[in-house]
Formats: C-alpha cells, sequence, structure tokens
C-alpha cells in the first residue's frame, strides 16, 4: 500500500483494546524540516530540537482542551536553550540557543548520537508548560536534564508527575527529502474493562509490561520512515493485541509572531533604548522561531507607545 502523505506531518491517535492501552504516533516531516533548515542549525543541534518538538506534538496532542504546550530545556552545555510550542490545532514552532564554537567542540562521533544531553545540554532542566489561555493559570511540570537522552529525561518526568503511566520512544533523522521526526507513546487507560469490570492489578502490570515491550520492538527508521504508513506500522507492532485507530490530526509549521505583537512590545521600551537600536532610519527585529525580520520607523513604534 502506498502511504498517504499526510503521514509524514501527522498525529496518528490509536488503542490497543487487548491490553486497555492508547497511544499516539507522531510523524513530523516539512514541520520540523522547515524549522531545521531555516535557520542552518548545526546536526547535533537539529537532532535535539527535532526529538523535542516530536515529544511536544506527542504531549501536546494529548491536551482535553484548547491551548498551548510548550516544551523548553535549559541547561550550561553549548546549547543552551531549545524552546518548540505545539497548539491544540496541530501548529508548531521551535528554536535553539547554542553556542556554535562549543557545540563543534563537544562533537564527539563515537558519543554524540548515545549521549547527546550531557554532551551538548549539560546540566540544567526540561520544562513542560501548559498554557490553557487568558484568565487560566499556567501548568508547569521541571525534571532536571538527568538521562542521555531527551526520551530518558522524558521519563524521568512521567515518572515524577501525578500523571498516568507513559513510555514514549522518538526519534529524528535526516535524509535526502530532508529532516523526519517520530514519537510512539502508550498510556494506561482507565482500570475497567470493556464491559466495565475491573481489571485485577496483575492484569494491569502484565499488560502494561507486554505493551512497552513491544513499543521497544519499534526502530528508529520505522518511527520515520515516509515509506511505511502509520496504519501498516502499528498494525506490524501491536496487532496481537487488536489495535485500532482513530482519525488523525493535521500538524503544521505556522509561527505565532505579528507586527502588531512586535510593535507593542517595543511601545513598552524606553525611548533611549529604542533610539539606540535605530539603524539607517529603522528598527529591526527578527523572529527567533521563523527567521522573519520585521522593519519598524520611529514613528510607528512612537504610535504604539502613545496606545499602550
Amino acid at each position: 500500500m502506498v502511504p498517504d502523505l499526510t503521514d509524514r506531518d501527522s498525529i496518528q491517535p490509536f488503542q490497543i483494546d487487548g491490553l486497555n492501552l492508547s497511544g499516539r504516533l507522531v510523524r513530523l516531516g516539512e514541520t520540523v524540516d522547515q524549522v531545521l533548515t531555516q535557520h542552518c542549525y548545526p546536526e547535533p543541534v537539529s537532532r535535539l530540537l527535532g526529538e523535542l518538538m516530536a515529544l511536544a506534538a506527542a504531549l501536546g496532542s494529548g491536551l482535553k482542551f484548547d491551548g498551548r504546550l510548550t516544551a523548553e530545556t535549559r541547561g550550561d552545555g553549548p546549547i543552551r536553550l531549545l524552546a518548540v510550542d505545539f497548539m491544540s490545532d496541530g501548529a508548531m514552532r521551535g528554536y535553539a540557543s547554542f553556542d556554535a564554537e562549543g557545540v563543534t567542540a563537544a562533537q564527539d562521533h563515537t558519543a554524540t548520537e548515545s549521549s547527546p544531553v550531557p554532551r551538548f545540554l549539560g546540566n540544567g532542566l526540561l520544562a513542560l508548560t501548559v498554557d490553557q489561555g487568558p484568565d487560566t493559570e499556567l501548568y508547569q511540570g521541571i525534571v532536571k536534564l538527568d538521562g542521555a537522552t531527551l526520551g530518558d529525561c522524558a521519563h524521568n518526568y512521567f515518572q515524577q508527575s501525578d500523571q498516568v503511566d507513559t513510555a514514549l520512544k522518538l526519534a529524528i533523522g535526516d535524509g535526502e527529502d530532508g529532516w523526519h521526526a517520530g514519537a510512539l507513546t502508550l498510556q494506561r487507560l482507565a482500570e475497567l474493562g470493556a464491559g466495565d469490570e475491573p481489571v485485577f492489578r496483575a492484569d494491569r502490570e502484565d499488560a502494561w509490561r507486554t505493551g512497552v515491550a513491544l513499543l521497544g520492538t519499534a526502530t528508529s527508521s520505522e518511527l520515520i520512515d515516509g515509506r511505511l504508513s502509520t496504519h501498516d506500522l502499528l498494525y506490524r507492532l501491536f496487532h496481537e493485541e487488536g489495535v485500532r485507530v482513530f482519525d488523525p490530526r493535521a500538524v503544521r509549521f505556522q509561527c505565532s509572531c505579528s507586527d502588531e505583537r512586535a510593535l507593542a512590545i517595543l511601545g513598552q521600551m524606553p525611548a533611549k533604548e529604542i533610539e539606540d537600536l535605530v539603524v539607517d532610519g529603522v528598527l529591526e527585529v527578527v523572529c527567533q522561531f521563523c527567521n522573519r525580520t520585521q522593519v519598524f520607523t520611529p514613528d510607528q513604534i512612537g504610535d504604539a507607545a502613545q496606545e499602550s
């Protein structure tokens, strides 16, 4: 079967009835490629940011309300910051701040793939923030960057949070048609069977171990292979346990920056600071996420200051 092209930027929810588990299979193609290539990030930066995008999509798509999930790492390594926004409508954006010379110096091809977090991110934090919109409180979970990979750090987050048990596998790769990222997650369902009968603890634990073991058989290449459809991959992994799929969700790159928002921020800055930033009669603002340059005149900024 020829895979649907939408597989390449999609989130496929599924359920394994025989194990009482649910999950999501994330495939990112053009979405992650646009984020990584428009900044020309070094390969180690691209790999970690791409994995964080897959992680954000996997977790953000599980939210039951409209809003935004932000996944962020901050460390003392050469990659100082990774930040990804996932909106409930499928829009995504990502950004990295790093020391280029430090990244080059830290590259050791014998260890980069197996331990990228300590090598490039160093000591720091992984933060997941949920924003449900105006007039609501932010929810934030934070864990130390304690692990060799971002997947390890995410598992530490799951273990320390009060949420349902979650297992995760991440993948990232660069091919002839650009960057691809993927994620596969499993979560426990409610502790009742199909007929609302209680599921004994021993059976629940056995089902969970079986699901995690099957998830572990998925290879990184399978998670990002555009020639293998999401349906075929899920059937290959879980068909013996009764897997069924639901409507997929589309994912796309979209930045939320705007001239209005930039002017509102500039309008609150002291006039002397604005004067120092003006070059040849204009002030340029470059969005860190989409790399778009916005150009404003002092008169525009002055008008914004009067309105603020």
